[in-house]
C-alpha cells in the first residue's frame, strides 16, 4: 500500500511540474498557439486587457497580445488539473512599421511583412 501511495505522489508531482509556469512572449496584435498535454476544460486570463485566449479544440490555445503589458493564462482539465500555466509577456511592436513623412503635416505610416500595407490614410493640410 506504501509503494502505490509514493507512485501516485510521484505522478502527481511530475503532472505539476510540467503543468508549471513558463513563459509566451507574443506582440500586441498577434498571436500565439499552445498546445496541452489534455483536454482542457477551463481557461483563466488574469488581465483580459492584455491578453485574450481562444480555445481551437480541447488541447490547442491561441493567446492574442492586446496591449503591452504581464498576465498569466491557467487551463484545466474537467478534474481541475493544471494543464498550463503560463506568465504571457506582450510588448508593443516596434520594428515592422514605417512612417513616410511629406512635410510636417502630411504622413502615412505602412505595416510591413513581405509588403508594406498602408494602415493609415494620408493627412495632408
Amino acid at each position: 500500500m506504501r509503494r502505490l501511495s509514493l507512485a501516485f505522489i510521484a505522478a502527481l508531482t511530475l503532472g505539476a511540474a510540467a503543468a508549471q509556469a513558463e513563459t509566451l512572449s507574443v506582440a500586441s496584435g498577434q498571436a500565439a498557439q499552445v498546445s496541452l498535454a489534455g483536454a482542457v476544460r477551463d481557461v483563466v486570463v488574469g488581465d483580459p486587457l492584455i491578453a485574450d485566449v481562444s480555445v481551437i479544440n480541447e488541447r490547442t490555445l491561441v493567446v492574442m497580445g492586446k496591449r503591452a503589458g504581464v498576465t498569466t493564462v491557467l487551463a484545466f482539465d474537467a478534474a481541475g488539473r493544471p494543464l498550463a500555466d503560463r506568465q504571457v509577456i506582450v510588448s508593443e511592436v516596434s520594428g515592422g512599421s514605417v512612417t513616410v513623412y511629406r512635410g510636417a503635416a502630411n504622413t502615412t505610416n505602412y505595416a510591413c511583412g513581405a509588403q508594406c500595407t498602408r494602415i493609415t490614410p494620408a493627412t495632408a493640410n
